[in-house]
């Protein structure tokens, strides 16, 4: 947990608030980030970000910024190649 700074999460899913307040409580140096995906919000949520002085963010309005950060199928460090699993390819269709 030490070598992260940022904790992502993408729901609208109200049970996942008891674990941000834990992460919260015994980690306050980590900024989480709550992404709540097309037509799903939570208020639980929200209200948890909102106190601790942060905010969600509406996928379907930030769109252009989520798929520029998505990254490539094929990643090298010029030693070691990593390539997605074919399963993982257009939505594992």
């Amino acid at each position: 947990m030490n070598a992260t700074d940022t904790i992502v999460l993408v729901s609208a899913d109200s049970d996942l608030v008891p674990p941000l307040e834990f992460i919260q409580q015994h980690y306050p140096e980590k900024r989480i980030k709550v992404y709540f995906p097309p037509s799903n919000f939570s208020n639980d949520l929200k209200d948890n970000l909102i106190h601790h002085s942060s905010k969600p963010v509406m996928m379907q309005r930030n769109e252009r910024r989520f798929r520029e950060a998505i990254m490539p199928d094929v990643v090298s460090d010029g030693i070691k190649r990593y390539e997605i699993p074919e399963k993982w390819k257009n939505g594992g269709v």
